[in-house]
């Protein structure tokens, strides 16, 4: 019996020194620095050039309009983010999409060829003049979604000299008109 514990312990020791090496990232929150996207920006309408098998971003834009005072609008800015050290790898091609509940569109995109993977934002007008860093952090992706494009869980975005950050999440929840998202976008 004293062997079995003896056993057991060096067992639970071994896969503690295994998973505490000095290497090992596990666990480490991915946050990623990006410029102010408004500083110096361009509003209007944009067109996206993504799309995912034959359904672009641009029936996302187009149902998920920007809503400021209650009004829908669709003046945006874009801006990308490429994510350096992200610690998964997104195949060429590949595009997850994600909404914020006023209007702002973000994709995960898969560049491939040793490229990290890009955040882009269609992000909704704001009055934030301030210059400096923002942070995306806490960005997680998925597989399964009843919409045809692959989700984004969830994102958050702190914008520089803004109060609230952005949170993205999958376009199960809905468009900021509190619609479900119809065919194309989701069956």
């Amino acid at each position: 019996m004293k062997s079995l514990s003896f056993y057991f312990l060096s067992l639970a020791l071994l896969s503690l020194l295994a998973a505490c090496g000095k290497d090992n990232e596990s666990g480490k929150k991915n946050n990623f620095a990006y410029g102010n996207p408004y500083f110096g920006g361009q509003y209007g309408v944009v067109n996206s050039p993504y799309q995912y098998g034959n359904l672009s971003v641009n029936e996302v834009i187009n149902r998920h309009p920007c809503v400021t005072n209650g009004q829908p609008n669709q003046a945006r800015i874009q801006a990308q983010f490429p994510l350096t050290g992200f610690p998964t790898v997104v195949p060429i091609n590949d595009i997850y999409v994600g909404v914020t509940s006023v209007g702002d569109v973000a994709l995960l995109v898969g560049q491939g060829g040793g490229q990290p993977p890009l955040f882009v934002t269609y992000m909704c007008q704001r009055a934030y003049t301030a210059n400096g860093q923002g942070q995306l952090s806490d960005l997680a992706f998925g597989s399964y979604s009843r919409c045809n494009f692959k989700p984004i869980t969830r994102a958050t975005m702190y914008l520089p000299g803004s109060p609230t950050p952005l949170y993205f999440r999958w376009l199960d929840g809905g468009s900021s008109l509190r619609q479900p998202f119809g065919p194309p976008v989701c069956f």
